[in-house]
């Protein structure tokens, strides 16, 4: 017997997985406020003269932010200038979880990050620190209030402007 041929059954079986809805990251409105910016070494750096207007265009004091609709859905987006990061606000009610992933484009060149609105880590978010070509974040709202967290798409790379991406947003 040849052992591939043990796989195929598995391979049907497989549940299917719902189509979640897509919007265009230009349709979406931005947010009333967007998070501080986090502290911590810009991963996407290096000496040279691109770089160097990376680190400037991340000197604001904020990240502008597109509000996300409730529900799940998938979010087609590109990078938008050289600072390199993109930054969704999203509503979490109370006791609920949110989980935010790179699924399309150059996955290994982005990492997702999770914060509040002065840029720093709070209860309930789960970072993704590991650098395993998976890049995705989480949080799980422990409050009795719904809280606004921001998920920020940064790229790894200086010269990444303009680079198209796919972020799936799935909510518990």
């Amino acid at each position: 017997m040849i052992p591939w041929l043990c796989t195929i059954p598995m391979l049907l079986l497989q549940p299917a997985t719902a189509m979640l809805p897509v919007a265009d990251a230009k349709d979406l409105p931005a947010a009333a406020r967007g998070p501080m910016v986090p502290q911590g070494p810009d991963r996407g750096g290096d000496g040279g003269m691109i770089s160097a207007m990376r680190r400037q265009a991340r000197k604001g004091p904020g990240i502008p932010a597109l509000q996300l609709p409730a529900g799940s859905l998938r979010v087609k987006d590109k990078v938008p200038d050289i600072s390199g990061w993109r930054a969704y606000a999203i509503e979490v009610p109370a006791r609920e979880s949110v989980r935010v992933q790179v699924v399309e484009g150059r996955k290994g060149w982005f990492r997702v990050l999770g914060v509040n609105a002065w840029g720093d880590l709070e209860e309930g978010l789960l970072q993704n620190r590991i650098p395993s070509g998976e890049p995705q974040a989480s949080y799980k709202n422990p409050r009795q209030e719904t809280r606004t967290i921001y998920f920020i798409v940064d790229t790894l790379d200086a010269n990444m402007m303009g680079e198209d991406f796919e972020v799936e947003v799935i909510r518990n």
